[in-house]
């Protein structure tokens, strides 16, 4: 499933120019809004603290739900990077001799076969390694194990 639509727009900016919109401020009210947030003044004034605490309350829960899903994605989809190359395919068996000729002299030997297909990407761990965070997030060659969104499934 793809990632839907932002809902959320910007609070503020720092845009000028032709740019510049209602929400543009200046970097020198954006640096001091970013001071007095390090230095916690939403936290020691008790009269902006009473004022804010719903609203920080639920800015607060929204960070931690990023945060979980930060962990959630790191730890079961991955980097989404793709496995190693897996090593090259064997060479083919050698060709059948060649017919006899019309003379009745044996025919030259035939032509080696072809290369064998390249191995396919990454490595499919033994059932007994299997949490699925190791498998690659593709399909890939037909047989092989992949991580469909925490889900094992067999190409």
């Amino acid at each position: 499933m793809a990632l839907g639509d932002r809902k959320s727009t910007d609070i503020f900016n720092t845009r000028t120019g032709v740019s510049k919109d209602s929400k543009s401020i200046e970097e020198t009210d954006k640096t001091r809004i970013k001071t007095a947030f390090d230095n916690g003044d939403h936290i020691t004034d008790q009269g902006m603290f009473e004022n804010l605490a719903p609203a920080l309350h639920a800015i607060q829960q929204l960070a931690e739900d990023i945060e979980e899903l930060r962990r959630y994605i790191t730890a079961e989809v991955g980097d989404g990077a793709q496995g190693p190359q897996g090593p090259a395919g064997d060479t083919g068996p050698q060709g059948p001799q060649g017919p006899q000729g019309a003379t009745g002299a044996t025919g030259p030997a035939g032509a080696d076969g072809a290369d064998g297909a390249d191995g396919v990407d990454g490595t499919t761990p033994s059932i007994t390694d299997l949490d699925g965070s190791s498998l690659p997030t593709r399909s890939g060659a037909r047989g092989t194990l992949w991580n469909d969104r925490g889900i094992v499934k067999v190409s």
